[in-house]
């Protein structure tokens, strides 16, 4: 049996509104507050829109994006990963699950991590 929702109307355009990385991220937990937040944003939509970043993660997107946030290319690495277990450490899977098309029983890798938001952005027309 299907479950129906009450939205008020000042909330209804929440749901029209695009994917982004961003709000997928808040979605999985993630705040603004974190040290990566916003460098992982920023990972996520170059990967999205060039999949082929993702090979080259330790010697070009992370000192790319490192460069750009004025932070080490070691530090954009740590701050992903701690990004990563925060979201990790919420009781709850089910979502990143769901993104990541299987059961997860271990934190993902960053490049794991990074790779499926990508996807999941791009299959959503994000």
């Amino acid at each position: 049996m299907p479950i129906f929702y009450f939205v008020p109307d000042r909330e209804a355009d929440t749901f029209k509104m695009p994917l982004t990385a961003e709000r997928l991220l808040r979605s999985l937990g993630a705040t603004g507050k974190l040290a990566g937040f916003r460098c992982t944003v920023y990972m996520i939509e170059r990967i999205q829109e060039n999949p082929e970043q993702l090979q080259l993660i330790t010697k070009r997107l992370y000192r790319e994006t490192g460069k750009k946030f004025g932070v080490s290319a070691a530090s954009v690495e740590r701050n992903l990963r701690t990004l990563i277990h925060f979201c990790w450490s919420r009781t709850d899977h089910s979502f990143l699950a769901h993104i990541a098309g299987t059961d997860l029983r271990t934190p993902p890798t960053n490049s794991e991590f990074l790779d499926m938001l990508a996807s999941y952005l791009r299959e959503m027309g994000g």
